[in-house]
Parts: C-alpha cells; structure tokens; sequence
C-alpha cells in the first residue's frame, strides 16, 4: 500500500507554483479568537502566502496562535499591527471577503494577482476603516440554510480560488 501522508504526496509531481508576479498577503482584522489568527497563518503557508497581518487582535494569546499554526509559523512572516499603523502594502489591491452591499461572487469576480485579501474579526466583520482601504469586496455563494462560515474556511474558499487562477 502506498504512503498517506502528506509529505510523500507533495513530491514534484504534485506541487504547483504561482505565476510569476502573483503574490497573496492576509489581514486579519480585529480577530478575537487565537485559533482563528493560527488556522489563517496554517492557510497562508499553504497558498505560498508572503505576509500575514494581524490588526488589532494584541489581546489574542501568543501561545494559542502558535499551537494552531504549528510548523508554518516558520514560513510566514506574521506582523502584529496596531490600526494606527496599518498600511497595505504597494503594489497589492486590498479586497475584503466580506457580505456587504456591492460585493461580487467570488467565483466570478476578477481577483487582482497581487491581493491583499483583508479578512474581517468573527463577530463584527471587518471594521469600517479598513473596509474603506478596500478597492472592492467579494462574497462566497452560500445556497444552504447557514448563511455564515467560520472564518478561516471562508478564507480557504477565496484563497484557493485565487489560486487555482494564479498557477502555472
């Protein structure tokens, strides 16, 4: 029987790269729950992610965030931010994964090559400020009963769907 795990699946045959000049950066804006910033720094590894930035989430538990990452707290580089000192980044267009009027279905909408996907806290959404930094938002089709989705998977949906559109 052959091997199961992960890591002799992903050999050359299995691996993807990300078309040149495309490049992905996460915020995290406002997350009370430390698990939720661990899975999104777990998730941006596995994208090839450059940057996460958490905003405003200092009151999360350092040590939680770090169990929930595991290993890929070493492959990401993760800036901690107050809002005062959030900027994005040259170069990325901000879009907000967010239910909002306006939004475009995210499996239809053009997502830009160098996003800055800004993600919203669990319980709030994402603030105003940083909603208005966004040049647009996107939304994930949802035809069930349950209209929300915790966040990281949200996240995993956009994410992997800019992905599929940014291999070569």
């Amino acid at each position: 029987m052959p091997q199961t795990h992960s890591k002799y699946f992903f050999d050359e045959s299995h691996s993807s790269c990300i078309k040149q000049g495309s490049d992905v950066i996460i915020i995290a804006d406002n997350f009370s729950t430390p698990e939720n910033i661990g899975s999104i720094i777990r998730l941006a590894a596995n994208v090839n992610a450059s940057q996460v930035m958490v905003v405003g989430s200092e009151g999360c538990r350092q040590s939680k965030v770090k169990k929930t990452a595991g290993a890929a707290i070493g492959h990401v580089k993760v800036d901690w931010l107050s809002i005062d000192s959030f900027r994005v980044p040259d170069g990325y267009t901000p879009v907000a994964l967010e239910t909002v009027d306006g939004a475009e279905e995210v499996f239809e909408c053009e997502l830009p090559a160098k996003l800055a996907l800004v993600l919203g806290s669990e319980k709030f959404g994402i603030s105003q400020e940083l909603l208005q930094a966004c040049q647009k938002a996107v939304y994930i089709p949802m035809p069930g009963a349950i209209k929300s989705m915790n966040v990281s998977h949200a996240a995993s949906v956009c994410l992997f769907e800019w992905l599929r559109r940014n291999r070569q």
